[in-house]
């Protein structure tokens, strides 16, 4: 693991820089995606995710919609091809994300229309940490993680806030 102004650079996980998203091969044709470290950091504590199974979306189209304290946005997709399935445990609580985004707090199962990641422009490894140390480097960003205490919602309990 690397670690770039206090931001986690997981060695095992392809990285999206510009869009600020991760890919982690599954082995079997389907990936794992989710938000980086930075990516949670500039958002702040998530309070909603949407992702819709099945849908089919080119390299830097929408995969979900985040919602945060301080944005609304889309996820923008590193790679063409179709969600597979949303992560339950991150629907139930998005607070995941911020807590363990490369852990519990993956978004989704993509199934890319080319599962050659290593031709696909993603950065791994010693590359991928040298683009993020120019990037955060520009932009001034150290990373820090936003979690609800004990687990409870804005609204103080700890009812669920999501559907899938």
């Amino acid at each position: 693991m690397a670690f770039v102004f206090a931001c986690e650079l997981p060695d095992d996980l392809w990285f999206d820089v510009e869009r600020d998203v991760w890919v982690g091969d599954l082995g079997n044709g389907t990936v794992r995606m989710g938000m980086t470290d930075p990516a949670q950091t500039r958002a702040g504590r998530i309070l909603y995710l949407r992702i819709r199974a099945g849908k089919s979306v080119a390299a830097g189209k929408s995969l979900a919609t985040v919602e945060s304290a301080k944005w609304v946005g889309p996820v923008p997709s590193p790679l063409a091809g179709t969600v597979v399935a949303g992560n339950p445990a991150v629907l139930e609580d998005p607070n995941l994300i911020n807590r363990d985004p490369y852990g519990t707090g993956w978004l989704l199962e993509f199934r890319p229309a080319d599962p050659a990641l290593d031709q696909s422009g993603l950065l791994k490894g010693d590359a991928a940490v040298r683009a993020y140390r120019e990037k955060l480097q520009a932009e001034g960003l150290t990373c820090m993680r936003c979690a609800d205490p004990a687990g409870e919602t804005e609204t103080g309990s700890s009812e669920p806030r999501l559907q899938l």
